[in-house]
């Protein structure tokens, strides 16, 4: 009899048809539906394997039929957790069916209780009189959009809880390993999975990102003992290389949702085409409202660097500098107001353009053949030696820094050391013969060119092309 009250055709995903899943196209759900199914269809596979024909006859286990019992299954059960005492003997699943209580439709925050009757039966209530004519409703826990449309097919309007839902898979990083040891070491091993909500970032996502985009150096020289308040804010360099991560991640997104619109169709006439354009419309909004606060977030992120280097503080690691972070003072009245926040930033940066700012260094220099990261250790070098270079008290402030290639002389380390001093070795004294005034040689020892060439190394940050005027990226040094 319960069978027999059972629906038979449902509305989630999995029983769209083409067109309605069409509504779906660009959006996380259009994958997950997919993979479920794909899931089904492997389980089907080994019913089909391990159930003999004379239990269950192939023309009832079909797949059509298959997905409909599971379908029953992840929309209607409950958890076993209900049956207190005796009952849960009956069974070892961890869900169960509950006839005629399945019925009760989702009202979001509804009080619900439930009870065991002496007899072993299970109560429920809504606490509050039903009266006649009135639904009994269920709450069916805090669930998205996404969830009630993927599990019970339907949304519901203005729900706080919807969110977008990223998977962040590195597995392909070189320091993936080392990575996931440092994220198990604070508890965050099991932070892959997160859900962004209009209301803002879920707490974990910026400290998972900031370890994703750390460096070799980074971390030989946090470890593994580390406490979780340090992943709040490692450093202004990581801060920005972990939001310009996650801006790429989410823009991309959105950019395969926006190309995915021509294919949509135009009407939803169906109840579950209309589902899934209203999830397809939240999806949207929430990625549009995330990157536009994102997008503020790093403008203020840049602005506070630059007034950083103007007053000649940093927000260094406590691993990198010994020197307390300083905050950063508010614009001085000499602050150029007719540029943006990131203008002024790649101005903060040591990069190819920066050259140009100690003419005699770019006279030298055009008649050097030698690849970009070594004009800017020499460059670190010319800074370093000049009080007037606006980035003097900045590679100063770094004498103490060393590279893991000057600790560890073997191994990959150990090749790079010997790279770079090969190179010192081809351009000095020959510099110094040419361009004396320029690269004294008290200056442009061996050992101060490789500690310059461990900082380039070890503090460059790449602009995206959306944050410079001239739409391409840029590469550059960060020393605050």
């Amino acid at each position: 009899p319960y069978i027999d009250i059972l629906p038979r055709e449902f509305h989630t995903p999995l029983h769209f048809s083409d067109e309605e899943l069409m509504f779906l196209r660009g959006t996380p759900a259009e994958f997950a539906v997919e993979e479920r199914r794909q899931g089904y269809r492997e389980e089907h596979e080994k019913a089909l394997a391990l159930v003999p024909e004379s239990v269950i006859p192939r023309d009832v286990l079909t797949f059509e039929n298959y997905l409909w019992a599971m379908t029953v299954l992840s929309s209607r059960s409950f958890s076993k957790d209900l049956m207190a005492g005796s009952l849960c003997h009956l069974t070892s699943e961890s869900e169960v069916l509950l006839p005629l209580l399945d019925m009760s439709n989702h009202y979001p925050r509804t009080p619900v209780t439930w009870t065991i009757d002496d007899d072993g039966g299970v109560g429920f209530s809504n606490k509050a009189a039903i009266e006649v004519g009135q639904e009994v409703v269920n709450d069916y826990g805090e669930k998205s959009n996404e969830e009630l449309m993927m599990g019970y097919g339907f949304c519901v309007e203005g729900n706080p809880l919807s969110c977008f839902h990223i998977k962040l898979n590195y597995s392909q990083d070189p320091l993936f390993q080392a990575k996931e040891r440092l994220l198990a070491a604070v508890g965050l091993d099991k932070s892959h999975d997160q859900y962004i909500r209009a209301c803002g970032l879920p707490r974990d996502l910026l400290p998972v990102l900031r370890v994703m985009v750390m460096t070799d150096v980074d971390l030989h020289f946090i470890g593994e003992d580390v406490d979780r308040d340090l992943l709040d804010h490692v450093g202004l360099r990581n801060e920005l290389r972990a939001r310009f991560l996650l801006m790429y991640l989410l823009e991309k997104k959105l950019s395969v949702l926006e190309s995915s619109v021509a294919t949509v169709p135009t009407n939803a006439t169906t109840p579950n085409a209309r589902v899934a354009l209203a999830y397809r419309t939240e999806v949207g909004d929430i990625l549009r409202s995330t990157i536009a606060h994102l997008q503020s977030a790093e403008l203020d992120v840049m602005a506070r660097a630059s007034r950083l280097f103007e007053s000649g503080g940093h927000e260094l690691p406590r691993y990198i500098c010994a020197d307390k972070p300083q905050q950063a003072v508010a614009p001085s009245k000499r602050a150029r107001t007719d540029t943006t926040p990131s203008e002024q930033f790649l101005g903060v940066l040591i990069t190819s353009e920066s050259l140009a700012s100690d003419q005699a260094f770019h006279e030298a220099s055009e008649q050097i053949d030698v690849n970009e990261d070594v004009l800017l250790t020499l460059f670190l070098l010319r800074a370093r030696m000049l009080s007037s270079s606006p980035w003097h008290a900045a590679i100063r402030r770094l004498e103490g820094f060393k590279h893991p290639m000057l600790l560890f002389e073997q191994g990959v380390y150990g090749e790079m050391l010997e790279e770079m001093a090969e190179i010192h070795e081809s351009l000095f004294p020959l510099l110094t013969e040419h361009f004396g005034d320029v690269f004294p040689p008290e200056h442009f020892t061996v050992d101060r060119f490789l500690w310059a060439s461990g900082i380039v190394e070890a503090f460059r940050v790449v602009v995206p092309p959306r944050c410079t005027s001239g739409g391409s990226e840029v590469e550059g040094i960060c020393l605050i």
